[in-house]
Parts: C-alpha cells; structure tokens; sequence
C-alpha cells in the first residue's frame, strides 16, 4: 500500500496541497497521513502565563488544520490519519514521513506564518529520503 504524508498549517497553500494530496491518494489508492507542527521556535513549552495561551492556541489551530483534511476527504474512499506534534518543522515532517514509511511528501509551497522563518517546503524537498510534490496555491 502507497502512503502518502501531506504537511499542513491551515493556511491557502495548504489548502491547495491538502486538495492535491487527497487527489493522488485516491488515485494511488494510498493512505494519507496528515500533520500539522506546531513550532516550537514561536511556541514552546510555556512558562507564563501568555505564553501558555499562545502554545494552547496553537495546538487547538494544528488540531483544527488536521481536522479540515480530513473532512475534505470524507467523500473520497481514501483513509486519513492525522496527527499533530511539536518541534521544527521540517525535522518533524521528516521524521514523521520516515515513521510511517511515507513514499510521498505533499506540502504547500509557502506556509501561514507571522514572519517566514524558513522554506519549510524547500527543506523537506532538499532533505526528504522520498519524493516530494511542492504545491502552489491556485491564483
């Protein structure tokens, strides 16, 4: 069975990677797994009170972006996992594709970010051991 791993943060480009993922999954007839990180660069385990706020906001929006995938797919015949998790990024993505043997890396080509702390598409592109689709949003 093909497995294909699809990287979301809720935002546009995500959007259209997540509609191109469940496309080849259904294709492929491959699983999709979903995942969306919360950085720990902007959200890490909180400490006051503020910050504890912000980490449980994000962790709710990663929830949510998952959520959103999964019914995006939900007339489709394809199966969606969908996880959420902490750390950087493209290390996390990574090391997720390798956990569940992933033969696909969808992700958007720009992420929803306050300020761009890197091409988190760009680095699981140059760095993935599997193939890697870079999706841009429609215009």
């Amino acid at each position: 069975m093909v497995t294909i791993l699809m990287a979301t943060d809720g935002s546009e480009y995500a959007q259209a990677a997540a509609e191109h993922a469940i496309d080849l999954a259904k294709a492929r007839d491959a699983t999709l797994h979903v995942i969306c990180v919360v950085d720990e660069r902007r959200f890490d385990e909180p400490a006051l009170s503020s910050a504890e706020l912000a980490t449980i906001y994000a962790e709710d929006h990663a929830a949510v972006c998952v959520t959103k995938v999964s019914e995006m797919a939900a007339d489709t015949d394809v199966d969606v996992e969908g996880d959420t998790r902490h750390g950087v990024p493209h290390e996390v993505i990574l090391e997720y594709a390798d956990e569940v043997g992933a033969d696909l890396i969808v992700v958007g080509e720009h992420g929803d970010h306050e300020r761009h702390f890197s091409g988190v598409g760009q680095k699981v592109e140059a760095l993935a051991e599997c193939d890697v689709v870079v999706v841009e949003a429609a215009s």
